[in-house]
């Protein structure tokens, strides 16, 4: 392994976004760190070997980082800058004001400096199973020794070859991206001297997905009740639906999966038994993919995904009636190809039509999809899981057991282990995600014989998604989204 090291001299950095001058940026895209390199080199003289060793460090596969995430603002402030290119005394509103002790002054103009402070003024680029050529070490060495500020002369750091470098906690992964990030590549070097020659600032370079490593898996593995493939059917078409509207989304697609199929439709199409009760088969669950934890999230639903019980048997058989259909060229939507065209009732409003709801499969690359209809925000392996939409929990015999334990006995009957930690909330745990009274159930069911309720989770163990728990976990009800921190303490 290699690892460059840098730390912030006055541990904090004043470097702003690329697009927006009064944003801080963090952490420091490793194309900025490149940059830096490089100025370092130019400032000192173009030694044709230090040139060598960054056209070889530009040719490495982006870098792991380790960064401290967690950071402080300061309050941003506004000064007035001379303009570089205008040093006329005379503007077109007349002379400028004198600059302290000239009599005549120059063109200024606002500027802001947002600065931030990180809770480590150390972090590290990483890339695994590489080594350095016994020739550019030193090299290399020397070049970092050389490098004094980063992005702004403001931010003195230190940069060095770090031995030891910490467990990184960002990994370039574009399909799980949480984040995008500027990283260099073959060809900045010269570039970047092409700019500077030409009197010209250079441009962004590319961007790279960055998100949180896959979490270990050395201890017990758990046999998860569904699969976790998931089959994402995004919006195309239709009134735009909220997380509330769950249960009644999951009515409608049962119900046209039902006029497909013909007379008698099977249990695990309908969901009730031939007694009328709901059905104990294994059945396709229909997660609502709703746009949630994120700062403008308001919880509408961009898509449904098809969730499979690992014990499923009729999987060929929903997938053919999915399939069957007359296609729609006004949506692109082929024949043969998995398409849901919906009316959605409420049947706590005498059955009345509230909508209709086009569904087309997702066949995007991952990476292309938004964040929301990616499978693995839904199915990362957590310890920690909170609600997206609530529990049903049902009325239980004893009204003294404290809703904790009912949230972990509806864990068990639903093929999770007893969790370690519960926490139970009637307001929301996520970003974006409505208050567990603006859900109704799906069958008009009395409020008294269900109780909803949002809840966090620790599991002893890392489980991979989808997690689904409680009744009506096949209608979306009970949806869960795994939490990246280690646990609830």
């Amino acid at each position: 392994m290699i690892a460059l090291g840098i730390e912030l001299l006055m541990g904090r950095a004043l470097i702003t976004q690329w697009d927006n001058r009064e944003k801080p940026e963090w952490p420091p895209h490793p194309d900025r760190v490149f940059m830096a390199l490089v100025a370092a080199w130019g400032e000192t003289g173009e030694d044709a070997a230090q040139r060598a060793a960054l056209e070889w460090l530009e040719k490495l596969s982006p870098p792991s980082i380790a960064v401290a995430l967690e950071t402080s603002l300061r309050t941003s402030f506004t000064t007035y800058v001379p303009v570089n290119d205008d040093s006329k005394p005379i503007g077109k509103n007349g002379p400028y004001g004198a600059m302290g002790s000239l009599p005549i002054g120059r063109n200024r103009q606002p500027r802001h400096f947002p600065a931030i402070i990180p809770r480590s003024p150390t972090w590290y680029l990483c890339w695994a199973d590489v080594k350095f050529p016994m020739n550019m070490r030193p090299v290399m060495e020397h070049l970092c020794g050389l490098v004094s500020y980063l992005g702004h002369s403001a931010s003195p750091v230190r940069m060095w070859i770090e031995e030891n470098p910490p467990n990184s906690n960002l990994v370039p992964d574009d399909n799980r991206a949480t984040m995008r990030l500027r990283v260099f590549g073959p060809g900045r070097t010269a570039y970047l001297k092409n700019r500077y020659d030409a009197g010209l600032r250079p441009q962004p370079s590319r961007w790279e997905g960055y998100a949180p490593p896959l979490p270990e898996t050395d201890g017990p593995e758990f046999d998860s009740p569904f699969d976790p493939s998931l089959f994402v059917l995004r919006q195309v078409a239709g009134r735009r639906f909220g997380l509330e509207s769950c249960g009644i989304v999951a009515m409608a697609i049962r119900r046209e999966l039902a006029r497909r199929h013909g007379p008698n439709a099977p249990e695990w199409i309908v969901g009730q038994a031939s007694d009328g009760n709901a059905s104990k088969q294994p059945r396709p669950a229909f997660l609502p993919l709703g746009f949630v934890d994120h700062k403008h999230a308001d919880g509408h639903l961009l898509g449904i995904a098809v969730v499979i019980p690992s014990t499923f048997e009729h999987t060929e058989q929903l997938f053919e009636l999915l399939g069957r259909h007359n296609g729609n060229e006004q949506y692109g939507i082929e024949l043969g190809m998995p398409y849901l065209s919906l009316t959605v009732i409420n049947p706590q409003f005498e059955d009345r039509e509230v909508g209709t709801l086009h569904l087309g499969l997702d066949e995007r690359p991952e990476g292309q999809r938004a964040f929301t209809l990616k499978s693995f925000p839904w199915t990362q392996p957590a310890t920690v899981w909170k609600t997206v939409t609530p529990l049903v929990l049902r009325q239980h015999a004893s009204e003294r057991l404290a809703l904790e334990e009912r949230v972990s006995e509806a864990c068990v009957d639903s093929g999770y282990p007893v969790p370690v930690a519960v926490r139970v909330s009637l307001a929301p745990l996520i970003n974006g995600v409505p208050h567990s009274r603006s859900f109704h159930l799906r069958l008009g069911q009395s409020p008294s014989s269900r109780l909803l309720v949002h809840a966090e989770i620790e599991f002893p163990m890392a489980i991979p998604g989808p997690v689904l728990i409680g009744e009506g976990r096949n209608a979306g009800y009970g949806a869960f989204r795994p939490d990246t921190r280690e646990n609830m303490s």
